[in-house]
Formats: C-alpha cells, structure tokens, sequence
C-alpha cells in the first residue's frame, strides 16, 4: 500500500465555525502513481474531531441497548422516519481519551454505567469531506433501562430501547439500521455474540 505520509498542506483557510467548523485546504497528496507529490489539490473540509461510541451489551440478559435519536441529515436525504436506531455516543472533549468519552457519553445518554470495553475498531465516516474520526467499541452494561434521556443544554432528546440480541441482528439484516457506525458495530458483534456472552455472562 502507498504510504502518504508524504503528503503537504499548503495553505488553509476558516471559512465558517459554528456547530461544526468548515475550512477550505490545499494539499500537495503523496502521488499513487510516481515518487513525490501530485498537484495540489483544494477541498473544503468539516473539522469534527474524534468521536467515541459504543454498542451497549447486557449479557445477563443477552440485550442491546439502543438510541433514537432525530437526526437533521437524516431527514434533509428523505428518509422516512429520521429518527434514527443508534449506538451510544458523542465526540471527545479535549483532555479526555475515547475511553473516557464514551464513559461519560453512556450515563449521559442512558443512565447507564459501562463495566466492560472491547475495541472494534477505528473509522472515518466521510474521508472525502471530514477529519471525524470513529473510535469503536462494545461496552458491557449491567441494569439497563429503556427511558428518555439527554443533555437539554446541547439539544438532545433521547428514547432508548433495550432489543433482545437475536431481535437486533434481525434488524441488522432487514436493513433497519441505517447509521453507519451502528452498522459497524452491529456486523462485530454478530461474529462475537456468542463470544461476549461467554465471557461477559460470568462477569454479570
């Protein structure tokens, strides 16, 4: 694989901060098919930063718990219920690792204390317009509760929904989930259910 590490920034410019902050970069990329450079290359970007989230697991009895949540891209694509089934999660503040994140982001989110972590993986949702980067995990809760939940000062409103394990993985495969990292985590953890559990089961 071709290593880019080569690649420069020339210039970039702030072209709006509000929720999120747009900039306009130019690049130099490390070329893929000679030694050195390409030409620049000019791209307005979203500066997201990291965030953490986390598929919530009650292996005692072998359900996830999920969030709905209404999301603004969602409905501007026309989705039909743009209230979306969702993993925990929520961006990385600075001084926190994503750890730490999705700790606080689940008993914000769901009232509920994580007790265990496994990390699926690292992703980026949209490379070719954004630097936010996923950070993945399957996190071991205990107690868990279907209720309404959420920070009103940052706008959220919350409904969650504990689904047996064999129920959400139908969903899964119906095409009911339509969030990318919930995907993601949904595709893990139906290769580790059986896993998890084992493992987690003893611990509940």
């Amino acid at each position: 694989m071709t290593n880019a590490s080569g690649t420069k920034i020339l210039s970039r410019k702030v072209e709006f901060a509000g929720w999120h902050k747009l900039e306009t970069i130019v690049v130099a990329p490390a070329s893929l098919r000679h030694e050195g450079q390409s030409a620049p290359l000019s791209r307005e970007v979203y500066i997201c930063g990291n965030a953490a989230i986390a598929l919530l697991y009650e292996p005692e009895t072998d359900r996830i718990l999920f969030n709905e949540q209404f999301r603004i891209g969602a409905f501007m694509a026309g989705e039909a219920n743009p209230c979306l089934i969702e993993c925990c999660a929520g961006l990385v503040d600075a001084g926190e690792t994503p750890e730490q994140a999705i700790r606080r982001e689940a008993v914000e989110e769901t009232g509920c204390e994580i007790l265990d972590l496994e990390f699926i993986g690292k992703s980026y949702p949209s490379p070719g317009a954004s630097d936010e980067t996923h950070m993945l995990y399957c996190a071991r809760v205990g107690k868990a509760e279907a209720g309404h939940f959420g920070l009103e000062e940052e706008g959220e409103e919350i409904k969650t929904h504990l689904v047996p394990a064999a129920e959400a993985i139908r969903m899964l495969d119906a095409g009911e989930i339509v969030n990318g990292a919930t995907l993601i985590c949904m595709n893990w953890f139906a290769r580790n259910h059986g896993r998890l559990r084992k493992k987690w089961g003893k611990q509940a």
